[in-house]
């Protein structure tokens, strides 16, 4: 794969966490009573607690900035940062989940699981295709320090 393709791998890869990071924390934080009453299974966890879903709504649509700026400026860097943090917060999400299932059908827990895992993997992906192209793009890098 060519360092352009993989940017564009990368950029795809941004836009698409960054657009359903954006709708989900953009509606923890807009309607933060619906989010609790309709988003799926949320209303499984413990009680409503406006303050907490608005807080993380705000820090998702901070995470969800920061994903579309690292696609906006294609620079791996930039990417490789915003894309470790996601996965910091999507695996730690993951994890709660998955040790959290007492009261989800097998339905709701093999959504959730699945769902929350495709996040993780698809974080994996683009760490892994931002640092192809960081250790590409470091004979450039090094030639324009000279």
């Amino acid at each position: 794969m060519t360092p352009e393709s993989l940017k564009s791998w990368l950029r795809g890869g941004l836009l698409t966490l960054g657009t359903l990071q954006a709708f989900v924390s953009g509606w923890q934080y807009l309607f933060p009573v619906s989010f609790y009453n309709d988003f799926p299974t949320v209303r499984l966890d413990p009680p409503y607690n406006e303050h907490l879903v608005t807080d993380v709504g705000g820090l998702g649509l901070a995470l969800a900035a920061m994903l579309f700026i690292a696609a906006w400026t294609r620079d791996t860097t930039v990417a490789l940062t915003a894309v470790t943090g996601y996965l910091i917060y999507a695996g730690t999400h993951f994890l709660f989940h998955v040790t959290h299932f007492g009261n989800f059908s097998l339905t709701e827990a093999v959504g959730v699981g699945t769902g929350l895992g495709l996040e993780v993997a698809l974080a994996l992906l683009l760490l892994y295709t931002g640092r192809l192209l960081h250790r590409a793009e470091r004979p450039q890098r090094d030639s324009l320090k000279r």
